[in-house]
This record gives C-alpha cells, sequence and structure tokens, in this order.
C-alpha cells in the first residue's frame, strides 16, 4: 500500500507540472526563508550561553533621570558601586569584578596596531570563568599588569599559541609605555558572546589614581561592573538590594539637595548576563557595550515574518490543491469504490503534501548554501549551515518540513477525501464546490494582506531611516575628515604642531581640535552653578550639564554661527582652561559657550540675557572655575539623532583635545591622506592612524535600521513572490476551467483585452480586499515602531505608504494574472470548443 501511494504521488506531480513547480519552490523559498532566520534567532539567543555557570552571573546599569533633563542612561556604571553592594549585599553576592574598555596601540617588533585592551580586577576569573589554552586562572592573573589574550591574537602577533612568558608593549598609561607580559593564552572567544574583550589585563586601582573618575567615583560611569550570584539568588534579589542601599545607606542618601527618595532619580538595572547581548539596548541610551548589540525585537520580528512566509507557501499549497479536486473527483471515487475508506484517501493526500514538502526542504537547502554569503553581510555575522554536521538542526528542518506538510495537506485531504463515489460517478463529473472557491479567495486575501503589510513595513523603515539621515544636524559635516586618536599627543603642544602641519596640506582648508567629532556617541557631564554678579553667592541649586571641549575656530570650521556674542577666539587670551597646579587652593577662569537648551535649562530668559554671566563648575582634572558665558549657538545635534538634542557647554580644554577634524576643499582624497600618513608617521610613528569621514560616521549610526531594511525588502520581495507563484497557478487553473467559455467569448466578437480584463477582475477584488485588511493592521504597528524615535515621519507618510504598498501589490498581480490570461485569450477558438 505504502509503495502505491508513492507512485501515485508520483505519477500526480509528473502529470501537473506547472501546479507541482509552483507548490514545490513556493514552499522551498519559505523554508529557506525559515531556515535563514532560524540561523539568525539560534544565534541570537545562545549568546553567552557557553560561560560556565552563566546563570549566575549579572551586570549593574546605571540610570540617572534629573530634573528638566532628558535622563542618562548606560551599561557602565560608578567605580566604587562594586565595593559598596560586595559589602551591602553579601548575602547575595558571590564576588564581583570591573572591566575598564580602552582603544589601545599595541607594538611589536617596531608595528603599532590599535587593539581593544580590557582592565580588570583580579577577581575577573571568579566571576566570568573563561577557558585557558595555556595557562590557568589561579597563576595567570596573579600579578597587576599580566596580560592575556586569546589564540586569535596570539597567531596574529607570535604565529603560534605557545607565547607565555613573551611580551607586547601598550601605549600608553599617563604618557608612559607599558611592557605587559603575557601570562596565559585563552580559547578563542565564540562570535556569539557579548565579552568581546581583546588583550586582558590585570589592574590595580592605584593604576588609575590619576583619573579618579574611573574608578575612585559614586556619579562618573565609566567601568563595565560583573557580580556572580551565590546559590538561590537572583538578580531580583540583588536588585532589590542595591535599592534598598540607594535610598538608606549610599552617598546620594545623604544629599540634601534630592526630594523624595535617591531611587526616583538614580534607577539602577541588574540584568542577567544570558539577557544582555538581546535586552541592554533598552538601558544602553545611545552607548556601545563591549561587542554590538542585538535587540529582542528585531527576533521577534524576524521570527513572525518567517513563520508569515511559510504560511504563505502552505496556503499556495491548500490553494492550489483544492482549486485541482475536480481533476481528482473520479480518482477520490473509484477508489473508495474498490474498497478504500476516507481515512486511506486521505492519508494518501497527506502522503502527497509531505512528499512535496520535503522535496521543497531540499530546494530550500540548496537556496540557502546560495544565499548564506549575501545573508551574512547583510546581518554582519558568520552564520554556518552545516546540516550534516548539526543534527538538531537537520531533525527540527525534517520536523518543520513534515509539519508544513501534514498542515498545508490537511484541508485538500479532508475536502477531497469526502467525495461521494455515487455522487461523482452519476454525473460523470465533479464541479468546483461553492464552499472551496470562498475558502480559496479567503486564502488569497490572507496571502495579500500579509504581503502587503511586509512591504508597507519595509517602505516605512526605509523611509524613516532616509529621513533621518536627511535631517539637518544643524552643522555642515561634508568633506570633513576627522582623526579620532592623537595618542600620546593629546594635551600636549605637540596637538598643536601636527594641527598647524595638517592645515598647511594642500587640499585642507582647516584642522580643528575638540575631544570629540560630532557624531560620536560619548557624554561628559558636570554640574555647572550660576554666580550671582558678585560672584560671592551662588544662585539656585546645581545644574547637570553635557559638555565637550573644542579648539579654537571649532564652530567656524563645522558652520556654526552664533546666535548671541561670539564664539572662542585665541586674541583674547582668556578664554582656554588653565589646570589648577596641585596643591593650589584657587579657582581658576575661562570661557564657555552654551546652546539654546543649555540657556533654558540655566534659566536663562534669552541668550542675550545669559551673556556676561559667571557659571562655576568642576573640571576634571584642572579643577574648579569660573565660566563666563561670551556666546550662544543653536541646537546642534553633537550626538546622534536618535539621542536628541542636550543642554550642552563647549570650553577649551587642552588635555582633552584629541581629535582633529579637517575641512577638505579638493576632491583628490588619495593625495590628501597620503599627506596626512607622512606627517603622521613623522610625529607619531608608534599610533596607527584612523581617520573616517564625518559624514560616513553619520550614516554608520543607522546601519542597524538599514541592515533591517533591507532584510525586510528581501523577506517582503520573497513574501510577494510566493503570493503570486500561487496566484499564477490559480490563474492558469481558472483559464483552464474556463476554455470553453473563452472559446464562445472570442467566436462572439471578444477581443483578448476583454478576456484578460475578464480574468484580471476576478483576482483583483481578493487583492482590494487583502489591502482593506492590511492597511489599519500595518498602520497600527508602523506607528507603534516610529514612537522609539524622537524625530520621526508623521502618520501621513505611514498612509502614503499604505496607498503605494497596496498599489505595487495590485500591479504585480495584474502582470501575474494578464500574463497567464493572455496566453490562453489568444488559443484558437476551434481547439477551446473542442476541448474536453
Amino acid at each position: 500500500m505504502f509503495r502505491n501511494y508513492l507512485l501515485t504521488a508520483w505519477r500526480h506531480i509528473m502529470k501537473n507540472r506547472l501546479f507541482s513547480a509552483i507548490n514545490v519552490f513556493g514552499l522551498a523559498i519559505g523554508m529557506m526563508s525559515c531556515i535563514l532566520i532560524l540561523l539568525f534567532v539560534r544565534d541570537e539567543l545562545t549568546y553567552d550561553q557557553w560561560v560556565p555557570e552563566a546563570d549566575k552571573v549579572v551586570r549593574i546599569h546605571s540610570a540617572f533621570y534629573p530634573q528638566e533633563r532628558p535622563p542618562f542612561l548606560t551599561v557602565r556604571s560608578a567605580g566604587r558601586i562594586m565595593g559598596a553592594l560586595k559589602a551591602y549585599a553579601s548575602a547575595e553576592v558571590a564576588e564581583g569584578v570591573r572591566l575598564v574598555n580602552n582603544t589601545t596601540t599595541i607594538i611589536k617588533d617596531n608595528n603599532a596596531f590599535t587593539e581593544q585592551v580590557t582592565f580588570a580586577d583580579g577577581t575577573f576569573f571568579d566571576v566570568l570563568d573563561l577557558p585557558f589554552v595555556h595557562g590557568d586562572a589561579s597563576s595567570s592573573f596573579s600579578r597587576p599588569l599580566d596580560m592575556l589574550l586569546t589564540e586569535e591574537l596570539a597567531i596574529k602577533y607570535f604565529g603560534r599559541t605557545d607565547v607565555v612568558g613573551e611580551t607586547l608593549t601598550a601605549c600608553c598609561l599617563r604618557g608612559q609605555p607599558m611592557t605587559l607580559p603575557i601570562a596565559g593564552v585563552l580559547k578563542d572567544i565564540p562570535g556569539n558572546s557579548h565579552l568581546q574583550l581583546g588583550f586582558l589585563v590585570r589592574m590595580e586601582p592605584s593604576m588609575f589614581d590619576f583619573a579618579p573618575n574611573i574608578l575612585n567615583t559614586w556619579t562618573s560611569v565609566n567601568v563595565y561592573t560583573y557580580f556572580k550570584l551565590k546559590d538561590g539568588a537572583t538578580a531580583a534579589d540583588l536588585q532589590a538590594r542595591y535599592d534598598t542601599w540607594l535610598d538608606n545607606e549610599s552617598p546620594f542618601s545623604e544629599r540634601t539637595d534630592m526630594p523624595g527618595k535617591v531611587t526616583d532619580f538614580v534607577k539602577p538595572n541588574v540584568m542577567p548576563l544570558l539577557d544582555l547581548h538581546l535586552h541592554a539596548r533598552r538601558d544602553a541610551g545611545n552607548m556601545g557595550d563591549l561587542s554590538p548589540m542585538g535587540d529582542i525585537n528585531m527576533v521577534y520580528t524576524f521570527s513572525g515574518v518567517a513563520l508569515l512566509i511559510l504560511l504563505i507557501a502552505s496556503i499556495n499549497f491548500m490553494n492550489l490543491s483544492t482549486a485541482k479536486a475536480s481533476k481528482r473527483a473520479r480518482e477520490v471515487a473509484l477508489r473508495k469504490v474498490m474498497g478504500a475508506t476516507r481515512r486511506q484517501v486521505a492519508l494518501q493526500f497527506l502522503g502527497e503534501a509531505v512528499a512535496i514538502a520535503t522535496l521543497g526542504l531540499l530546494f530550500a537547502f540548496v537556496g540557502v548554501e546560495l544565499a548564506l554569503p549575501l545573508y551574512n553581510d547583510a546581518i554582519d555575522k558568520n552564520l554556518v549551515f552545516d546540516v550534516l554536521q548539526d543534527l538538531p538542526l537537520l531533525l527540527s528542518l525534517a520536523g518543520v518540513a513534515i509539519v508544513v506538510g501534514l498542515l498545508s495537506g490537511s484541508y485538500p485531504a479532508a475536502f477531497l477525501s469526502r467525495f461521494l463515489p455515487a455522487r461523482i460517478l452519476k454525473a460523470n463529473k465533479s464541479s468546483d464546490v461553492g464552499g472551496a472557491s470562498t475558502f480559496r479567495s479567503a486564502l488569497v486575501v490572507f496571502q495579500f494582506a500579509i504581503s502587503i503589510g511586509l512591504v508597507m513595513c519595509t517602505a516605512v523603515i526605509y523611509g524613516q531611516t532616509t529621513y533621518a539621515k536627511s535631517m539637518d544636524v544643524g552643522y555642515v559635516h561634508s568633506g570633513k575628515l576627522a582623526i579620532t586618536n592623537l595618542g600620546n599627543a593629546a594635551g600636549t603642544p605637540q596637538a598643536e604642531t601636527i594641527r598647524q602641519a595638517l592645515e598647511q596640506l594642500p587640499g585642507v582648508s582647516k584642522a580643528v581640535l575638540s575631544s570629540e567629532v560630532p557624531s560620536q556617541d560619548n557624554e561628559n557631564n558636570t554640574g555647572f552653578t550660576v554666580l550671582d554678579n558678585t560672584g560671592a553667592d551662588m544662585q539656585g541649586d546645581q545644574v547637570v550639564v553635557n559638555y565637550h571641549s573644542v579648539g579654537y575656530d571649532f564652530f567656524e570650521a563645522f558652520g556654526i554661527s552664533p546666535i548671541a556674542g561670539r564664539t572662542f577666539d585665541e586674541a583674547f587670551g582668556t578664554d582656554a582652561i588653565n589646570p589648577i597646579p596641585d596643591g593650589e587652593d584657587r579657582i581658576g577662569t575661562a570661557s564657555v559657550v552654551l546652546n539654546e537648551a543649555a540657556v533654558r535649562s540655566l534659566g536663562f530668559a534669552s541668550p542675550a540675557q545669559a551673556l556676561g554671566k559667571t557659571l562655576r563648575a568642576e573640571v576634571f582634572q584642572s579643577g574648579r572655575h569660573d565660566f563666563t558665558i561670551v556666546g550662544v549657538v543653536p541646537d546642534i545635534y553633537f550626538r546622534s539623532l536618535k539621542f536628541g538634542v542636550r543642554s550642552t557647554a563647549y570650553w577649551i580644554n587642552p588635555p582633552a583635545l584629541d581629535s582633529i577634524t579637517l575641512t577638505l576643499n579638493t576632491d583628490n582624497i588619495q593625495s590628501v591622506t597620503t599627506g596626512i600618513a607622512g606627517i603622521w608617521r613623522d610625529h607619531l610613528p608608534m599610533t596607527p592612524l584612523g581617520h573616517q569621514f564625518v559624514s560616513d560616521m553619520l550614516a554608520a549610526q543607522y546601519a542597524s535600521e538599514e541592515a533591517q531594511a533591507k532584510l525586510f525588502a528581501a523577506f517582503s520581495g520573497l513574501a510577494i513572490i510566493v503570493a503570486c507563484l500561487g496566484l499564477y497557478g490559480l490563474a492558469a487553473f481558472s483559464a483552464e476551467q474556463r476554455t470553453k467559455e473563452i472559446g464562445i467569448r472570442k467566436v462572439l466578437g471578444a477581443r483578448v483585452v476583454d478576456i484578460v480584463k475578464l480574468l484580471v477582475w476576478q483576482f483583483s477584488r481578493p487583492v482590494l480586499i487583502a489591502n482593506v485588511i492590511a492597511w489599519p493592521v500595518g498602520w497600527y504597528v508602523m506607528s507603534g515602531w516610529l514612537e522609539s524615535f524622537q524625530y520621526r515621519l508623521d502618520s501621513t507618510f505611514v498612509i502614503a505608504m499604505a496607498l503605494a504598498a497596496g498599489t505595487v501589490a495590485l500591479l504585480i498581480a495584474w502582470l501575474t494574472v494578464a500574463g497567464r490570461a493572455a496566453h490562453v485569450a489568444q488559443a484558437n477558438p476551434i481547439q477551446a470548443l473542442r476541448y474536453e
């Protein structure tokens, strides 16, 4: 019997090649989409699961909610928090570790490389037990400056992995190069881990005494703090203890300028290690992690898209199988007459469905192999599809094929197996059943509603990304080449020497210094207090304001004109900050330029009123200073547009000027970069040169949205292709059923175009109904998505994209049906009237 089922299935597939091909390739596209998305989702969901006892490890994130100011969120924490919580939450915490991540120059054989170096407390391996290739946690990370590196880095620098005892030079800590002994080699960290550490160096707190804002601080958040919990303790337990400490024992609880509880303003989050990759984004505040962050919403979204595409392919199978029922009615009737039960007939059709799904799976494997390189490029991953070596994946996909086959074939099997032999054989025919026709129309509506919704979502994502990229950021960014690492020269006279040399290059009209380049996501905050006219008494409370250090001519180079007062001018001789030497108890003076948001937050009625007023603030490593407001500039998007505008103060603090931005006036970029490289070799031979156009840096801020839009576009296209395959098959079947009708119409004078219009309108109605269903759903979903952007398209754009998506779907449906209809309509009527 089983052999008979297989033989019958094969004969049916070969007899109906067109419909079988549509079913097979439709299911293949659907399953290919599912496999590609499954590989992505599995990779995202398994981040850091390889870490021993990962379920016990958590990380502390920080969140500050100052009054009348946007919140400040970050995945980092203050340096002193770890010690305080280890003591206060000793019932929950077994051990803690702080990580300080830094971009550092590594020197080997007079060659310099830019690498990530992560400084960590000696307790690192008590919290994160990474595996060793050479060495072990007890002996290889026991002394200050012990350095560990991965197998990949060992091979890069030495060509081998047994490098314990070798040394590398890092430049620099407080201006001095460090010779670091290699004490161990770690196994390469898997790609699906947020712990992309680079070099790992044991630190001692005294190493950073020169920078108390790193480790010796309650408020400056510059470290990643991890805890390993004791058995039975949870992240929620530590969160509760943390909140209690903040409100009752922390230094914040002693402040009298905070109305209410500390946790009304300071709201940290304790997040499990296994949640970091997909959930840390919500706490990051647009600031980076140790590796690029994932997004749980993207995982949900693309999982749903994969299921929808597979559902469309399954609907095709149902539609075409029930449509062909009239051709198999006699076969079913004869089988029943010969003794076959309804169950046996149903099993036969289910078997055919599973066979077609299996064929589709085999073609899907081929499609995945062909598409995977492009897919990896789009999502910036290195996913591998080795189904023969991955038994769980193979069994899962085989199960998917069987389930898809059973679900796709369930309705056709139930529909076909219910035919009554007496009725069918008595009439010597089987006409289509009205209920089946209605059901097929409903499925076509559902298919195209999904496709239109996906196209609509794609259009809105592309539109929002384009809108954000094209917004006026308030400064000129074209033709700006940024060098973002002055290395050891930052804050020294050499920095000015390099700037002047770069400004003299042919093709360079201006070179300016700054602490950050516009578009870099880095935030610095300090408290400003408005002084009265005598400077003796302070007016009001301290206001937290973001600040950036810039050089002379910075605003002019970026095309930013003051709306009141002036910008910095070296001719005045009083604008720059002069650090207060250690031991001197005095207050320095300097100038400051505010943006409009800072003017409002500091309580000034207008930019003009702010001019000449004095602000007092603590400058990191330079002491207290009184700043005279000399100018006010417009609100510019110094950071990402996603982050909005901060209240910002600009000052000149030479030790912080670590970047140079060049304004180019030539299209010969090669000659300029060659000149830059020559100057760099002359002045900083041991510091790798890195440069990037500011416009590229701006564009990079939307890389994740662009990747998401590309994937949506690709999968939306696949969904439409699958839907149109089904529509083409139904059109072909409809034309086949109506062959005599078409022949009679032509004999009576109907033109080809009249026949085409007739069939096109038949299939236009379900597509039009699909639009009515897809539009409100798509509008609701995309309006919610746009809410996550501070600057976004309005609802009219979503409506316009809904109309455009519906129009595109209708045109594609017309082309699909019209092609088949025209072919049938052009046939000789004589042949049609002879049709049996």
